[in-house]
C-alpha cells in the first residue's frame, strides 16, 4: 500500500512550486508596450555578471551597414549611452559587443568593488530601463531597434542568475509581457539576516545584520514568538553598527513541557515594524537543501535540559523547535 506523504512534505512541495513560479515571474514584468517596441533585434548574449557587469552582444541586421553602434538604456529623451564595438565574424557577419558596470545612482556614496580596466561605470536611477540598440552608418544615418530578451543559454543550475549584492541594491534583467529586454535597478526594503548561529552548552548566540537601513535605525531587540498561543519573549541585543548579537538561554523559551513547541525569531525595532530574522541572502537556488542545523541540548542552571533545533522555514526565516527532556533522561 502506498504511504501518504506527511503534512510537512506536502507543505515543502507546495513552497517549492511557489518558489519555482516566483523565479519565473521575477524575470517577467508586465509593462505597457511603448511606441519604440518595434522593429526588434534579439540579443545574441545578454547577462549580468556579479549582479552589476552588463555583457551585451547583438548581430547587426543584414540590411544595415554600420560604422558604429551604441546600446541605449531608457527612453529617447535622455538615454544612458553605452558604446559598442563592431566585430567581424568568420562567417562574414558583424556583431556589436559591449561591457559596462551598472550601479544605483542613490547608492553612489556606498563602497563599491573596483571597476575593471577599460570598462565604464554608469549610474542609473531606481526603476526599469528598457534596452535599445542604435546602428549608425558612415553618413550619420541612424537605425534604432528595440532589444528582445536573449534566449536562455543553459537550464537552471544550483544558483540563481543574478547574485545578491552585499550593499542591498539590485540590478536585474527582466522582460516585458511582449518580450522586450529591460534592466531593473533599485534597493530592497530593510531586512534582518543571520550571520551566525552558535550553539553552546547553555546558550545560543545569534549574530545578525540589519540590511538596507540607515545608521539611526540600527537598534532593537530579538523577540521569540511561540506559535502556540502567540506568547512572546523579548531578549536584549547588543549592537555594533548594523550588526547585532543576542544570547538565548533556556529561560528565554519559557515554561515548556516535553511537547515540542515552535518559536519564530524576529527583530523588534523601536517605532518600526518587526522584521523576521532570515538566513543570509544567497544566490543558492534551493537553500533549504543546503543550509541545515543540528539538534542540540541546552542545560539550565537548575540542570533542566532543553532539546533545541534551529532551522529555516520554507520562506527562509529563522525558527526554533524546542522541548524539555523528561526528568531522569
Amino acid at each position: 500500500m502506498r504511504q501518504l506523504p506527511t503534512p510537512h512534505k506536502v507543505m515543502r512541495k507546495g513552497y517549492d512550486v511557489v518558489r519555482s513560479a516566483r523565479s519565473r515571474l521575477d524575470s517577467l514584468v508586465l509593462v505597457p508596450p511603448s511606441a519604440d517596441d518595434w522593429p526588434r533585434v534579439t540579443a545574441e548574449h545578454l547577462s549580468l555578471l556579479d549582479g552589476r557587469t552588463l555583457n551585451f552582444c547583438v548581430r547587426v541586421p543584414g540590411e544595415v551597414t554600420a560604422s558604429s553602434a551604441s546600446l541605449l538604456l531608457g527612453g529617447s529623451s535622455t538615454p544612458v549611452v553605452i558604446p559598442l564595438t563592431l566585430v567581424q565574424r568568420s562567417d562574414g557577419q558583424v556583431e556589436a559587443q559591449g561591457t559596462a558596470v551598472l550601479d544605483l545612482l542613490e547608492a553612489d556614496a556606498d563602497a563599491h568593488p573596483p571597476v575593471p580596466a577599460g570598462v565604464r561605470r554608469f549610474l542609473l536611477g531606481s526603476g526599469q530601463w528598457r534596452l535599445s540598440v542604435v546602428f549608425t552608418d558612415a553618413a550619420g544615418t541612424e537605425r534604432r531597434f528595440a532589444v528582445a530578451k536573449a534566449p536562455r543559454l543553459m537550464p537552471d543550475g544550483p544558483t540563481v542568475p543574478e547574485p545578491v549584492r552585499p550593499d542591498g541594491t539590485y540590478c536585474r534583467l527582466i522582460a516585458s509581457g511582449t518580450g522586450r529586454a529591460y534592466v531593473s535597478v533599485g534597493r530592497d526594503d530593510a531586512e534582518a539576516e543571520i550571520l551566525a548561529v552558535k550553539i553552546g552548552w547553555s546558550e545560543v548566540t545569534l549574530e545578525g545584520r540589519l540590511v538596507n537601513a540607515p545608521a539611526e535605525e540600527c537598534s532593537g531587540d530579538v523577540e521569540l514568538v511561540r506559535r502556540s498561543g502567540k506568547a512572546a519573549r523579548v531578549v536584549p541585543a547588543t549592537w555594533h553598527g548594523d550588526v547585532f548579537v543576542c544570547s538565548l538561554t533556556v529561560a528565554d523559551f519559557g515554561d515548556l513541557g516535553t511537547k515540542e513547541q515552535i518559536f519564530d525569531v524576529r527583530l523588534q525595532r523601536p517605532r518600526r515594524r518587526a522584521l523576521k530574522i532570515s538566513r543570509q541572502r544567497t544566490d543558492v537556488r534551493s537553500p533549504g537543501d543546503v543550509f541545515r542545523m543540528p539538534h542540540r541540548l541546552l542545560t539550565a542552571d537548575d540542570d533542566s535540559v532543553l532539546r533545541i533545533n534551529p532551522y529555516y522555514t520554507p520562506i527562509g526565516s529563522l525558527a526554533f523547535r524546542a522541548a524539555h527532556l523528561p526528568s531522569g533522561c
